[in-house]
């Protein structure tokens, strides 16, 4: 092979060798969304305030926009603020035009991202909404919520969001119910997640309840031959009923009266007519009358003598 064209490709090689070797450590960082960033170049963190080292910082993919936030200090240090997710990447630095450098990976923590294949499954009466996770966003999700409301009409307020219970759903669950809802209607839900950072993002879906097969037919079968219905009949149909209701009510009433009443009267009766039966046989039920066998006339009391020297007959004879 000819000299001329193996010294360059010997040129390229060592160049990405050297390369290789350049690379000391990579580096993890994440930092929360909103706060601020700070890397060092140096392995302790720390430069002393009278060295002044050359550092170079180089971001991949770096973006025009993150030019106004970016920021090296005096003393080498790295300082980005307001962190966003656009910040997301590797970052290296060199110092003193060493050719080690080291890479920082940065990752930035944020609420939950949203919910993926959210829908609904729509019943009667009830729903079943379901989701899948997509992340959570650098820290542990605390817990799910869901809402839903009537969807809103063109021209008009939308009224408010209800909860749906429970307001805070287990970080392992990836469905719920949502019941009283009324058919053949259509619904707004929406759903999120939520970490230590808040709220994630909000996913909106809609789902129309089903007709009521048992209540159809049950109107169908209640409102059969309505249109040629008479109400004059309806009309003779509750007369007849309130005036036999009035007539059971009289008669009610009535003999009520009556089992008041006749008591009376029959005692009043019994007690006139034991007055003469007394008068007329004083030996009634008297027991000093002596007790014998009956005879043929079936007596079995023999008479008694008073002291009035009346005589008191059997009272069978």
């Amino acid at each position: 092979m000819d000299e001329r064209k193996l010294l360059p490709l010997l040129i390229l090689f060592l160049t990405g060798w050297q390369e290789a070797v350049a690379i000391v450590s990579m580096q993890h960082v994440a930092v929360d969304v909103g706060k601020d960033l700070e890397l060092f170049c140096t392995t302790e963190n720390v430069v002393p305030r009278y060295e002044q080292p050359n550092v170079m910082w180089v971001r991949e993919g770096r973006e025009d926009g993150q030019a106004v936030r970016l920021k090296v200090e005096p003393n080498g240090m790295l300082k980005l603020s307001n962190v966003s997710v656009n910040d997301v990447g590797n970052y290296s630095c060199t110092l003193d035009d060493d050719l080690d450098k080291t890479i920082f990976n940065l990752t930035v923590r944020t609420p939950p991202p949203a919910l993926q294949n959210v829908w609904v499954k729509p019943s009667t009466i009830l729903a079943n909404i379901l989701w899948e996770v997509d992340g959570n966003g650098g820290y542990p999700i605390i817990d799910f919520t869901a809402e839903y409301r009537l969807k809103p009409v063109v021209g008009e307020e939308p009224e408010e969001w209800k909860p749906i219970s429970p307001i805070h759903i287990p970080p392992n669950s990836r469905q719920i119910d949502v019941y009283h809802l009324v058919p053949n209607t259509t619904y707004s839900f929406r759903v999120w997640a939520t970490n230590q950072l808040g709220k994630g993002e909000i996913v909106e879906v809609e789902g129309h309840t089903q007709y009521s097969i048992e209540e159809l037919e049950l109107a169908r079968h209640l409102l059969a031959g309505v249109e040629n219905f008479d109400t004059r009949v309806w009309v003779a149909a509750v007369g007849i009923v309130m005036g036999t209701l009035l007539i059971l009510g009289l008669g009610t009433c009535y003999l009520l009266y009556r089992e008041c009443k006749v008591p009376s009267q029959l005692e009043e009766q019994e007690v006139i007519e034991l007055v003469p039966n007394i008068i007329l046989n004083p030996g009634f039920f008297d027991e000093r009358t002596e007790h014998v066998p009956q005879d043929e006339n079936f007596n079995n009391q023999t008479t008694t003598r008073l002291n009035n020297n009346s005589v008191v007959q059997p009272r069978r004879l």
